[in-house]
């Protein structure tokens, strides 16, 4: 869950300055920001999912 904070602030520091991709501002700091805010949020879903995982058991087939 921290990771997914993480990269929420890091995307939201973004949009509050006006420097994010999101926002049509292609410059090269702007996507390293914006791709560590989804590269920390995707890690913590991976990290959510397998925790899930672990404490159900495991994946049903």
């Amino acid at each position: 869950m921290k990771d997914i904070l993480a990269g929420v602030v890091l995307i939201a520091i973004g949009f509050v300055f006006g420097g994010s991709i999101f926002l049509g501002d292609y410059s090269v700091t702007s996507w390293i920001f914006d791709g560590l805010g989804i590269v920390f949020i995707v890690m913590g879903l991976i990290k959510l999912y397998k925790n899930r995982q672990q404490t159900t058991g495991g994946p049903t087939a």
